[in-house]
């Protein structure tokens, strides 16, 4: 009687697991653009989501005033859902989701934030500050100037921004990237746009080189090297008189050293 007592329980555990699985949050969808989501106006942009298997309605909900979205219904095992915009605009940009339904229950993605560039015709000039605090073996101030005077500032990494995590947001227009190292030697670009809408863009300024120079931060490798082999070289030396005074010590007398007694 024990003995089945034991698969009886391991089957009511299994079956408990099961319905919490069920009862438990759906996964969530992902979501991605190409070439990416920061697109020029004019060009075209293909959003695509992935969802688990057996799902029965995938839907692309672009957020704002008036809620629009797509719908597609699967086919067969289909787990790669593509929503193709054409010709960019600015009633394009903003914020899209993914969602899905399954057995009832829906589930959405993150935020995917599709912005358009080109849609202000000013173009910013990108510089580096060659002030007394712009320019330095350390740090660099990069200037974003506009006509006329945007209220947003944004700074890319790389020649062409294609997300906006690679770029970063801010009111001023001074950039500042510390500490300098190669791994900033890349080109920056830097657009404009307005708080009343944040996902319309300047025309990207001119791409900007950091100018570091390999040289220059092989200088400091090579000076970081000499330094380290010296405070090895001192070490050692150190090390060497104090094993010398261990050992002098440690040495019996020598009988030609033992002391003499007087009668």
């Amino acid at each position: 009687m024990a003995l089945m007592v034991i698969p009886v329980f391991g089957l009511v555990f299994l079956m408990e697991q099961r319905i919490w699985a069920q009862d438990g949050p759906p996964p969530q969808p992902s979501i991605w653009a190409v070439p990416g989501a920061v697109i020029s106006t004019g060009s075209d942009v293909s959003i695509f989501c992935r969802t688990p298997p057996g799902v029965t309605t995938v839907r692309l909900y672009h957020y704002g005033p008036y809620g629009r979205w797509s719908d597609r219904t699967p086919e067969g095992a289909q787990e790669v859902f593509e929503f193709s915009l054409q010709r960019m605009t600015l009633s394009n940009a903003g914020d899209y989701y993914c969602e899905y339904t399954k057995e009832g229950q829906w589930s959405q993605s993150d935020r995917l934030e599709l912005v358009v560039t080109g849609v202000y015709k000013e173009k910013p000039s990108l510089t580096v500050d060659s002030g007394p605090q712009g320019f330095s073996e350390r740090n660099v101030t990069l200037l974003c100037c506009t006509h006329p005077s945007f209220d947003i500032f944004i700074l890319c990494r790389g020649g062409n921004a294609s997300l906006p995590q690679n770029c970063s947001r801010q009111h001023h227009n001074t950039f500042l990237i510390s500490p300098v190292s190669l791994g900033h030697r890349r080109s920056y670009r830097c657009f404009g746009s307005y708080k009343r809408s944040s996902y319309s863009w300047s025309l990207p300024s001119d791409p900007l080189e950091l100018p570091i120079t390999e040289s220059r931060t092989s200088d400091y490798r090579l000076e970081n090297c000499i330094r380290l082999i010296l405070a090895i070289i001192i070490l050692l030396g150190i090390g060497v008189l104090l094993l010398d005074a261990w050992k002098s010590r440690r040495e019996p007398m020598r009988p030609s050293e033992s002391p003499k007694w007087r009668a």
